[in-house]
């Protein structure tokens, strides 16, 4: 055999045995790509916002009063934990809608809004115009 045959021999050789290896690596262990979904925080906060100017009314007790700010926090810690719990059941990273600039397509980035305004206990928030 040749020099030359044997040098393109043995290059041929070494990027099929490269490509194998990279190929078998892919298959084992795929790049994880990183997922997101987008969460209008901004219309679930206005639907609670209305919630409570609905039930504020003049002359209210000192106690009623103290009941309005404690289910405004209790909407926080809820709102926190939906968000937690979306975020593990879709195992990936969420995005505040307002914090989109662009999303294209619009199936790229599921809204998950719902589905946190069904843990929460509100009402489902309106689509998102992002």
């Amino acid at each position: 055999m040749s020099p030359f045959r044997t040098a393109l021999l043995t290059g041929v050789l070494t990027l099929a045995l490269g490509a194998g290896i990279v190929a078998s690596w892919l298959h084992f262990r795929p790049l994880e790509i990183p997922r997101f979904a987008r969460v209008n925080i901004g219309a679930l906060v206005a639907q609670q916002q209305q919630s409570l100017v609905e039930r504020v009314k003049p002359g209210m007790e000192a106690t009623e009063q103290a009941r309005l700010f404690e289910d405004a926090k209790a909407f926080g810690l809820r709102l926190d934990a939906a968000l937690d719990q979306v975020a593990q059941e879709c195992q990936c990273a969420l995005i505040n809608s307002a914090a989109l600039l662009k999303a294209s397509p619009v199936a790229a980035l599921p809204d998950l809004s719902a589905r946190v305004a069904e843990i929460v206990g509100t009402a489902p928030a309106s689509p998102s115009a992002q």
